[in-house]
């Protein structure tokens, strides 16, 4: 029988897991793998949160909820060409299964070298994290992985930030741009707050939040540079329409949806090709 990982060791293959995600150009097999062994550093039952997370983050409370997380934040980024934790210090406390790490996530990027810092919270009990509080330079992180601009543009977007009472139109709106911001993003956890849980998708004749994830990764997979940008928007009552161009030129979307009880209850849409095709 293995030896139970002690809690500062536990911090140290999080953040070496991680970065092998980010930075190596790891075959589809191998990122299942390291995508397995992270989350497998986590229970079945925990509670891992980002207070800091500029739109906000709901915490995860499962392993398999950390697995997504991990293959949605987590990825091989172009241009990017070292990323690793540096200046590991990690802290006792008087609660043994407790330990604060502070580091940096350092590497090379087009943009130049960058240091992120970081500090994690945790809680480790029989070797795996139960409780994580994970403080990160976000912003910072944006800007060194060529992120900061689809991420400004949202929290710039005064649409974002609704009233205390929003009307229907109003939240109809804010969860259109939600949507195209969880997926340009690649925020599986998101989705799980834009889309109801009887959510139907009337292209893709499904239903549910989890195959509008199933069908993110598929496309970012495909085309992992691929995002929208959203052209005009429209909202009244209930419903609104997005019409948003597809950054590899492939064409346009047109999608309109349906809220009901704060989240998209329905989706129509199609998809245009460009012009002289």
């Amino acid at each position: 029988m293995l030896p139970t990982p002690d809690p500062a060791d536990v911090v140290r293959m999080v953040t070496a897991g991680v970065s092998r995600l980010v930075s190596d150009d790891l075959a589809p097999d191998e990122r299942e793998r390291q995508l397995d062994a992270l989350a497998g550093l986590y229970g079945e039952r925990t509670d891992v949160r980002h207070p800091f997370a500029p739109l906000g983050g709901r915490p995860m409370r499962t392993r398999a909820e950390l697995r997504q997380h991990f293959a949605g934040s987590a990825g091989r980024v172009a241009g990017v060409r070292s990323f690793a934790p540096t200046d590991l210090v990690v802290h006792r406390t008087v609660d043994p299964e407790v330990v604060v790490a502070e580091f940096s996530y350092a590497g090379t990027a087009d943009r130049g070298e960058f240091a992120v810092p970081c500090v994690l919270v945790i809680r480790v009990r029989d070797g795996q994290i139960v409780e994580s509080r994970d403080y990160a330079d976000h912003i910072g992180m944006a800007r060194a992985l060529g992120r900061l601009e689809p991420l400004a543009r949202v929290l710039v977007d005064d649409t974002m930030r609704a009233p205390v009472s929003p009307n229907k139109a109003q939240t109809s709106r804010n969860l259109a741009l939600r949507m195209h911001a969880a997926f340009n993003a690649l925020d599986l956890p998101a989705v799980d707050e834009v889309f109801a849980d009887d959510f139907y998708s009337h292209p893709l004749q499904s239903r549910g939040p989890g195959m509008v994830k199933e069908r993110w990764l598929a496309m970012r997979t495909a085309a992992p540079d691929l995002r929208t940008e959203i052209v005009d928007l429209f909202a009244e009552d209930d419903c609104a329409m997005i019409r948003s161009r597809l950054t590899d030129d492939s064409g346009e979307l047109i999608e309109v949806i349906r809220v009901a009880d704060g989240r998209i209850a329905e989706l129509w849409g199609a998809r245009t090709s460009p012009v002289g095709t």
